[in-house]
């Protein structure tokens, strides 16, 4: 349940907002002695304990920097913190932008608030115990504390990989725009497989053990590999329907190499791997959803239907979205063990990992949690972040959406040696033909057919595109050179302030000439680049206490928009050389 809907159905009901106020002599004092000595590096992130009134809230953020810091405070009962929304104090705390609030269970949705790049400046959380509400719950506080720098930490180090990979995802959607910007969608597959169950195979250590089952299921389901587990699956005499892959980086590709892919057909975003796109032909679907560059190409050659995929850092986790599209009643998971085994495997053993000599973790550095059929199984911390991407992935298909027939997602969780997912039962691979059969088949060999056409089809388009193109690439030459050749002014002192804010004013409003093109600007190195350019300057003015040089700081910007725009540009000109060469060679 969202925060929202959360206070929202909670009772009205009046509330003594701050108990503790009548029991002290002096509380304003005691906030002020609560204060004493408050001094909080500006990269810490402070997590306080209980809403009340927000009086004790207000003087910690005055006691504050202006403009910086992040405090997340916590309030258990969601019935007091409806009351307090009524308030004047209410009001001013929630304009307050470094303010951020969670109510009620220590779940997902309560931490939810975190998920901004905001988050990226702060490197540690310290937690700041207001005693009066402290004592009033202090197992829940107590846990809010550790649950607090865990989920800093993860939304830290998402929106960081953000930051630091948007260039790379970016000159990868470029370098594969003129390869995908014509392949269907998933969404032009809607309903092909329609009551046929889909299997999702992971590559953990007990795919090795559900290949006879694979086999068997091979034209009564929907058979989706990974990049990791495709290789054991074709090896292993089992041709999948489909192979996702989203990851950017080389890695990715690996797991084809040696791999007769046969029919097999491609699901990814934009942003994969190039060479993993080239291996495939025509055989591709290419999501473009969120993705700006591709949305924006896409539409231009006249595609306006988008399939949302949910990508969350394995791509296992697409399979929940593609059953839906393909009208697949049931996901039955194999080898999605999310755990390691005894000897610290962390994946099947036909693999490129095992290949590596890299498939193996320190089970000292693991946490252990319930496993399906064994009491603790050893669960590395990137992995833990994936069991609970699944539960709450299980949880939202198989509870909160409804199909056309008025239910969720059945799921099950075949991996023996797997740890133990809520929401998605363990089912025993003897008993999984009965339960997949239980759904009735589909017509998996019709539905195959109706993929193969829909991407036999021919693809147009490709004049527009090119049209675009052009105009965004004038539109990034003529704000490159503008930003470079007045960055270079103010170096050798060619510009005075009053020059250089005028040239700022000018690129911004070439920048917003079209807002479409800035976006596709600000969602690539740039956004890295300008996150740099704030960062060094909240810095110098925490430093200085005040906001420092302003001529320095326009250069800063100038630099930030040129590097961002002239990366854009040397994407453009790579996917532009591979493509002449590939027609050349052809």
């Amino acid at each position: 349940m969202h925060l929202k809907q959360r206070v929202l159905n909670a009772p009205s009901r009046e509330v003594d907002l701050a108990p503790w106020r009548s029991r002290s002599a002096d509380p304003d004092r005691l906030i002020e002695r609560w204060l004493v000595d408050f001094k909080i590096p500006a990269d810490i992130a402070i997590a306080v304990s209980g809403v009340g009134d927000g009086s004790h809230l207000l003087a910690l953020l005055r006691a504050m920097p202006k403009d910086s810091g992040l405090v997340f405070c916590a309030e258990p009962d969601v019935v007091r913190f409806k009351a307090f929304l009524k308030t004047a104090a209410a009001e001013e705390l929630l304009s307050d932008d470094r303010l951020l609030f969670g109510v009620g269970e220590l779940d997902d949705a309560f931490f939810r608030s975190l998920a901004s790049f905001t988050v990226v400046e702060y490197s540690n959380a310290e937690p700041l115990i207001f005693a009066p509400f402290f004592v009033e719950a202090e197992d829940y506080y107590a846990a809010f504390f550790l649950e607090f720098a865990r989920q800093l930490e993860m939304w830290r180090k998402m929106f960081g990989t953000n930051l630091t990979q948007s260039g790379l995802w970016q000159r990868n959607t470029l370098e594969n725009l003129r390869s995908l910007v014509l392949t269907p969608d998933p969404i032009e597959f809607q309903g092909a497989f329609k009551g046929a169950p889909l299997i999702m195979a992971g590559a953990g250590p007990s795919l090795d053990e559900s290949l006879d089952f694979l086999r068997w299921a091979q034209d009564r389901a929907v058979i989706v590999a990974g990049n990791s587990s495709i290789r054991a699956l074709v090896r292993g005499g089992v041709r999948p329907h489909f192979v996702l892959a989203a990851d950017p980086n080389q890695t990715t590709d690996r797991g084809f190499d040696g791999v007769e892919l046969g029919e097999t057909v491609l699901l990814c975003p934009f942003m994969v791997y190039p060479e993993v796109v080239r291996r495939f032909g025509r055989s591709v679907a290419a999501w473009s959803f969120g993705n700006t560059v591709a949305s924006y190409f896409r539409k231009a050659a006249g595609r306006t239907r988008e399939a949302f995929v949910t990508e969350q850092g394995t791509v296992s986790a697409c399979a929940f979205d593609l059953a839906v599209i393909l009208g697949s009643p049931a996901v039955f998971f194999v080898g999605q063990d999310l755990a390691a085994s005894a000897d610290g495997q962390l994946h099947a053993s036909d693999s490129f990992y095992s290949d590596e000599g890299a498939d193996r973790v320190n089970l000292q550095k693991c946490r252990w949690m319930p496993g399906n059929t064994l009491d603790r199984v050893p669960v590395e911390e990137k992995l833990f972040v994936y069991l609970r991407t699944f539960e709450e992935l299980a949880r939202a298909y198989s509870k909160e959406l409804k199909l056309k027939n008025g239910q969720g997602l059945t799921l099950y969780n075949l991996s023996r040696l797997g740890a133990r997912i809520d929401g998605m039962p363990y089912l025993e691979l003897k008993k999984a033909p009965a339960a997949l059969e239980s759904f009735g088949g589909g017509d998996v060999p019709r539905g195959w057919s109706r993929v193969k056409s829909i991407l036999s089809a021919d693809w147009s388009g490709k004049g527009k595109v090119g049209k675009a193109l052009g105009e965004f690439r004038s539109y990034a030459e003529s704000a490159c050179s503008f930003a470079l050749r007045e960055a270079l002014a103010i170096e050798t002192g060619a510009r005075e302030l009053e020059q250089a804010r005028a040239s700022k004013a000018k690129l911004d409003a070439m920048l917003d000439s079209d807002a479409a093109f800035k976006a596709i600007l600000e969602d690539g190195q740039l956004k890295l680049e300008l996150h740099v350019h704030r960062r060094a300057r909240s810095l110098i003015a925490r430093q200085n206490g005040l906001d420092g040089d302003e001529l320095e700081s326009l250069k800063s910007y100038l630099w930030a928009i040129a590097e961002g725009t002239y990366h854009v540009l040397a994407a453009m000109d790579s996917s532009a050389s591979r493509s002449k060469a590939s027609s050349a060679s052809g």
